[in-house]
């Protein structure tokens, strides 16, 4: 998961009112790392940056609130191997309030990236405010970090050089694909404010011509996308079912669970309710740790191998469904949705959150003052698995809410843009 586990930063959140301007849409593409015996996946696309614009290639995360981007001022190894930005003519360097000042204050973050213990990467770095756009001509200023130093693990590969010479630009570009590298110039958080250190800091917030929206089509085959300010309703194949948002002052996109049932049994961890937590830089759907033997145990999948191939057919799994019942809609997933392969077996994409983690999940450094957080101890984190099956749209107004559609297969829209001009839908929020 990609849980913010300690800030000392700014951080991001969501757009803004007044609807000047209609949704606009990123591609997104979908980058996975080996990380030992798990993968970390990361949806990237690119945001143009600074007044003599920068395209950086950046990775949406829903469970993190803030805009980090390398910087040039950054000579860490792990740097040198991104594209990195460097500040323009119009930049305002600030403090932890959004004011602006002669010299920035400094900030440090610290993250999970490997969902496998605690906090592993740390980015320190200049807070500071410039132009961010999603697309030319669709702008806003936007506070971020500009990192200025890094830690190898996970923002470098292993094996990549640890001089501090830059890379060609070839081999920047494929060590994305090595293991244990970010492969992006930066990361945007899309959490409510409760993960940002002000508002100033909070990235959708700072987009006052656009709606506080956005909506995540990932689908498992072909290119993803992002929309910002709206929603499109040509990606989702059901109706749109929205879920209020639990304590949204914690800065999470997390929902109440009222249930979980693996087929028609419900699991005991949850009776009288848990809550989710939608984290778009999961790969997994994160259990606590004292429930992983049971789901492992009751989650049973079999699946054919293939004609050329020894390898078993995963989206073919046949098995259990997991269904989670939310406030008026449950979410179902069927055993080729929450299953992946490892090794020579199809295997449920179940991972351990313990009780530790949970306890130390968001807390963030002030300066001196350490701000305690933590999450719900019976949570659970919904990442690529439900995020795949299902369109999902993150509403911060006026009060915080999520919205579940089942999400439309990109054959099925192909079939749809052939059809008859009269089936195409006008709405495109």
């Amino acid at each position: 998961m990609a849980l913010v586990l300690a800030l000392a930063l700014p951080a991001l959140a969501l757009p803004a009112l007044a609807s000047a301007v209609g949704p606009i849409s990123i591609p997104l593409e979908r980058k996975v790392a080996p990380l030992g015996d798990i993968s970390k996946t990361y949806y990237v696309g690119h945001l143009l940056v600074g007044s003599a614009p920068q395209r950086l290639q950046v990775g949406f995360e829903t469970a993190s609130g803030s805009l980090v981007l390398d910087s040039t001022r950054c000579n860490s190894p792990a740097c040198l191997h991104h594209r990195r930005y460097a500040e323009s003519a119009g930049a305002q360097h600030l403090n932890r309030a959004g004011g602006v000042v002669r010299t920035s204050e400094q900030a440090a973050l610290s993250v999970d990236y490997n969902e496998d213990g605690p906090a592993s990467g740390v980015v320190v770095g200049d807070m500071m405010r410039d132009t961010v756009c999603l697309a030319e001509g669709l702008c806003a200023e936007v506070g971020f970090l500009a990192a200025k130093n890094m830690t190898d693990d996970p923002f470098l590969a292993p094996g990549q050089s640890r001089g501090s010479s830059r890379p060609k630009k070839k081999q920047a570009l494929e060590s994305w694909s090595s293991p244990g590298a970010l492969p992006v110039d930066g990361l945007v958080g899309l959490s409510l404010e409760g993960l940002s250190i002000s508002r100033t800091f909070n990235f959708l917030s700072c987009w006052t011509h656009l709606p506080q929206r956005f909506a995540l089509f990932l689908p498992a085959q072909g290119p993803g996308e992002i929309t910002f300010g709206g929603y499109k309703s040509s990606r989702a194949l059901s109706k749109i079912s929205y879920v209020p948002v639990e304590d949204p002052q914690q800065g999470f996109w997390q929902v109440r669970v009222k249930a979980v049932y693996v087929g028609n049994d419900s699991l005991d961890f949850c009776n009288g309710g848990c809550r989710a937590i939608l984290d778009s830089s999961s790969s997994h759907i994160t259990v606590p740790t004292e429930v992983l033997p049971l789901m492992q145990q009751k989650l049973t999948v079999k699946a054919a191998k293939g004609w050329l191939s020894e390898q078993p057919l995963c989206e073919r799994a046949q098995g259990p469904s997991l269904t989670f019942e939310l406030e008026g809609v449950n979410v179902t997933l069927d055993a080729k949705d929450y299953s992946a392969l490892e090794g020579h077996r199809c295997v449920p994409q179940l991972h351990p959150w313990d009780v530790e983690e949970r306890q130390s999940t968001a807390t963030r450094r002030e300066g001196e003052r350490v701000v305690t957080a933590g999450v719900h101890l019976k949570s659970l984190i919904l990442g690529e698995p439900l995020l795949r099956k299902y369109y999902t749209i993150f509403d911060a107004q006026p009060q915080p809410r999520v919205g579940f559609a089942e999400a439309r297969e990109l054959s099925d829209e192909i079939i749809l843009m052939q059809s008859s001009l009269s089936h195409k839908t006008a709405e495109e929020l």
